[in-house]
């Protein structure tokens, strides 16, 4: 299936009514140059994009992303967390994630859950004055005690 195709069927089955969801996803996920070319041959990085634009193309009050940012190139991974940013003050985002670069890039509370059991939640800033030299030690402290 075509990108413009798969995105088009979302908004028909979604029955969203806003015209300008589309332009906003191609726009914000940088889809132009992609939209006439089928899913299926689109690198990984795309393919999350399209992903990413059928998640968000009906603007949703509650979103859950898993690895957002996963397989992305550093310049993928700066507007994807941009688009996070400007989409996520009427919304309630949660992201999944082990690249823990996301929680200063991109979050504003962190939840921290080991072996099923939740083991720390706060705002970024409490999360980042953690004793420790960088997220990946603050974690591990966090998680393994």
């Amino acid at each position: 299936m075509m990108t413009k195709d798969f995105l088009e069927f979302i908004i028909k089955i979604r029955d969203i009514k806003n015209k300008d969801s589309l332009d906003f996803v191609v726009e914000s996920l940088s889809l132009k140059n992609i939209l006439n070319k089928r899913i299926e041959h689109l690198s990984k990085g795309f393919k999350r994009r399209v992903g990413l634009a059928q998640a968000i193309i009906h603007d949703p009050k509650y979103l859950i992303l898993d690895e957002p940012t996963d397989g992305l190139d550093p310049n993928q991974k700066h507007d994807v967390r941009e688009l996070i940013k400007k989409i996520s003050p009427n919304k309630t985002i949660i992201i999944s994630t082990h690249i823990l670069e996301e929680v200063d890039a991109i979050c504003s509370k962190v939840s921290i859950i080991s072996e099923g059991n939740l083991v720390f939640y706060d705002t970024t800033q409490k999360f980042m004055s953690c004793d420790g030299n960088s997220n990946d030690e603050i974690f591990r402290k966090l998680t393994l005690g």
